[in-house]
């Protein structure tokens, strides 16, 4: 199902079978050049529009803009309120939710010309997608991101799967981090604290030091890694 309107592109994604069926996932196509001042983006509040204006680069704006709108559209369809009045708060550690009650959980990621929001009204989501260039130097980055367990299952892979292995790895960690409530700037649970490889088909195998929670990889573009992670 795909749902369009000026300004962005919205299609929900099928998911896993063992994947809850309470989770819904939508991934939304980025139109970075597109203008930000249209009426698609009139559901933006004053500080939403300030802060997309601090951006250096009309690209990194736009790709804010359009994930948020995305974000309070969905939300709106989700709870019956209207886009605009909608109350988007953070946590401490900077994980944003909804302020009303009874409130759907939510998490949003975005990477290059994609974006990612999955939703739950039963558990805690997290959900994450990166740009995967086939140019990118993993190793370097491999020391802030593996567990030992999860290097050797990537070391172990063809030289030329290790790369793509390294991203669907990092993606399904970034989720579990996010569904947790840490994120990436670490907080009781950190990137190498945990290991979700090996991966059995689209499920991820998480040790449990990860805590009570499950990882699927997602259907992504070409070019791109995606998954997404809930609470049990």
């Amino acid at each position: 199902m795909t749902e369009t309107t000026s300004a962005f592109d919205i299609h929900a994604l099928p998911l896993p079978a063992d994947a809850p069926a309470d989770i819904r996932v939508w991934r939304i196509a980025l139109d970075l050049t597109a203008p930000i001042d249209g009426a698609a983006y009139a559901s933006l509040n004053d500080h939403e529009r300030a802060r997309a204006a601090r951006f250096l680069r009309h690209a990194d704006a736009a790709r804010f803009a359009t994930m948020r709108c995305a974000l309070r559209y969905l939300l709106a369809a989700e709870t019956g309120r209207d886009a605009a009045s909608l109350v988007l708060a953070a946590s401490e550690k900077g994980r944003p939710y909804l302020s009303q009650p009874d409130a759907p959980d939510f998490n949003v990621s975005h990477s290059g010309a994609y974006g990612l929001i999955a939703i739950s009204r039963a558990r805690r989501v997290g959900v994450d997608i990166e740009e995967a260039p086939l140019s990118f130097h993993w190793r370097e980055l491999a020391p802030a991101v593996l567990a030992e367990s999860d290097r050797r299952e990537i070391e172990a892979m063809p030289e030329a799967a290790r790369s793509s292995g390294f991203f669907d790895c990092w993606t399904a960690k970034e989720a579990v981090l996010k569904a947790h409530g840490d994120g990436i700037g670490g907080g009781v649970l950190t990137l190498t604290g945990f290991s979700v490889l090996p991966r059995d088909g689209v499920r991820y195998a998480l040790t449990r030091s990860a805590g009570a929670f499950d990882a699927v990889s997602l259907a992504a573009p070409a070019g791109y890694a995606a998954a997404l992670a809930w609470a049990r």
